[in-house]
């Protein structure tokens, strides 16, 4: 897509001229991941599907702007979390890391090795990154809080059943914890598919708020999210 590059190159030559404390490290992450090796879909079409603030990493969505949408740093205060289909791991990465705990989890190597260097590089110790199918890995734990961030199915294959999907979540939720949905963009899934999602949902779960996304270019405009209590 022809407004992709133009945004991808637009963010490149900020990059470049941006002289802060942390240009040498975004260049070494820009470097690899213009090798990366993994055979996957690649989100970020050629560059960082979303931003990390924290180092001035730039990206396709505005990590900045959903967390505060979201009142993450509220909802994650002092909790156990887990973010599944964690990409670079930008959302906890960005958040205030007020949390207890977090585990992010992909099932692509390459974008997991880059929110290791990242987490290694801030210095954060209750943050880890794993390479895994979701689906299929033993958490042998349960979290107060489950983001699922536009990844009840994905593009690449990595959940391919959403049904199932959202058994293990309720199997691995403690009762009362939080689970936090965002769907993906409108151009990509049928506003109606979401909503069915949520009206499921509501059988085992509590909406507590609900919105959508009036910022950003369209990777985040207009996608729905919302907030679930677990009944």
């Amino acid at each position: 897509m022809k407004i992709v590059k133009f945004i991808n190159l637009y963010y490149k030559l900020l990059h470049i001229i941006n002289f802060d404390k942390h240009r040498n490290f975004r260049k070494e992450l820009i470097k690899f991941n213009n090798s990366k090796t993994a055979d996957l879909y690649d989100y970020g079409e050629g560059m960082f599907y979303q931003s990390i603030p924290p180092i001035k990493l730039n990206g396709l969505r505005n990590s900045h702007k959903r967390i505060k949408i979201l009142k993450l740093n509220n909802y994650l205060l002092d909790k156990t979390v887990l973010d599944i289909g964690t990409n670079i791991g930008a959302i906890p990465l960005s958040s205030e890391k007020n949390f207890k705990e977090c585990i992010g989890i992909d099932h692509n190597s390459d974008v997991i090795e880059i929110a290791n260097k990242v987490k290694d590089y801030l210095g954060i110790e209750k943050l880890k990154f794993i390479c895994g199918d979701f689906l299929k890995y033993n958490f042998n734990k349960k979290f107060d809080v489950v983001l699922s961030l536009a990844n009840h199915s994905t593009f690449d294959k990595g959940i391919e059943d959403t049904n199932y999907y959202f058994q293990k979540i309720e199997e691995i939720l403690i009762e009362g914890g939080i689970l936090i949905l965002e769907s993906h963009s409108p151009l990509y899934e049928d506003p109606s598919s979401y909503l069915n999602l949520v009206e499921m949902l509501k059988n085992n779960y509590e909406i507590i708020e609900h919105g959508y996304y009036e910022f950003g270019n369209f990777y985040d405009k207009k996608r729905k999210f919302h907030i679930f209590k677990k009944k």
